[in-house]
């Protein structure tokens, strides 16, 4: 991800779901008029050794530890994809898990689901490539804490088709 502060991004839509410390996902189904579903592509257990520096620091994982990593398409009604996630998420807490592991439901719909305390800290904001079309998007990473403990690390993606990508310079 190439970074861009919020504020470049010349879209009031963009800097709103980049600047949200809430659920994106409840935001994305008031921009698109109805509910949106997960569609995963993968998920994983992998060795907290084989990930990068960044998010087992941010997690607090320790090398023998093992992280879920989850991989997943939030769609609109219409199955438009809204936006791309990826996430890596460790919790010793079985319920967690399920939420990080359920196949259909968005996790942040998951964590309000089941009445899950947590909080989001944003961490980086910038620009990607959508798809293989090259198109950047829009594009954030932020911390999930549940309890007041590091749990999931979410990179966002937004649909440039949706989701403006403009900056202004």
């Amino acid at each position: 991800m190439r970074p861009v502060p919020i504020g470049q991004f010349a879209s009031a839509l963009t800097r709103v779901l980049l600047a949200g410390d809430g659920s994106t996902t409840l935001l994305l189904q008031a921009l698109t008029g109805g509910p949106v579903k997960a569609s995963l592509r993968s998920l994983s257990h992998q060795p907290a050794a084989h990930l990068p520096a960044g998010p087992r620091a941010l997690l607090g994982l320790a090398d023998g530890a093992t992280a879920i990593v989850r991989r997943s398409l939030l769609l609109d009604q219409r199955d438009t994809p809204v936006s791309r996630n990826e996430v890596i998420a460790f919790s010793d807490d079985a319920l967690l898990r399920r939420v990080v592991s359920d196949p259909v439901r968005p996790v942040g719909l998951g964590l309000i689901a089941h009445d899950i305390d947590h909080s989001r800290r944003l961490h980086a904001t910038g620009l990607t490539r959508w798809d293989a079309t090259g198109l950047e998007a829009a594009s954030k990473v932020y911390l999930i804490r549940a309890a007041a403990t590091p749990f999931m690390l979410v990179w966002e993606t937004f649909n440039p088709a949706l989701i403006p990508s403009g900056i202004t310079t």
